[in-house]
């Protein structure tokens, strides 16, 4: 059961990052299509079905890997929600162009610094200081990577 949930886990998070570009190109084009139903409300049952799998699988996960008891959980609580920031400045809180970028580029960094985060054995075994470190590590050398 942990592995169905993890696998819709993943495909909610690459719908709802199919939504926002779909989203924000329409944005770009000022289209009246970016106020269709499903643009409009699809994102929110969208979250609410990422963080209802979030949940179960940090209650059946083998790794005990709770939100403030390990950093690692917390570290993808948090790096969701500044996607999620992300996306809303990207295509509801900026009013130019340049700035509906920034909120894309945010938007990219923060799904992949989680979905990085993810994959991280090393990370989710260690303690919390340690932790903390190696996350700090694992985002300078992704931004040096990316640079």
């Amino acid at each position: 059961m942990y592995m169905i949930v993890k696998h819709a886990h993943l495909t909610i998070i690459a719908l709802t990052f199919l939504l926002f570009i779909l989203s924000f190109i329409l944005t770009l084009k000022q289209s009246d299509k970016v106020n269709h139903k499903i643009l409009k409300i699809g994102p929110h049952i969208l979250y609410t079905l990422f963080v209802i799998t979030f949940i179960y699988m940090l209650i059946v996960n083998p790794l005990n890997l709770y939100p403030f008891v390990n950093g690692w959980g917390s570290s993808k609580l948090a790096g969701f929600v500044f996607y999620v920031l992300s996306i809303t400045f990207a295509l509801k809180w900026a009013k130019s162009t340049i700035w509906r970028y920034v909120g894309l580029v945010s938007a990219i960094f923060w799904i992949a610094m989680s979905a990085r985060l993810g994959f991280a054995d090393h990370i989710k075994i260690k303690g919390a200081l340690e932790d903390t470190q190696t996350y700090i590590e694992f985002a300078q050398s992704t931004l040096v990577a990316l640079c």
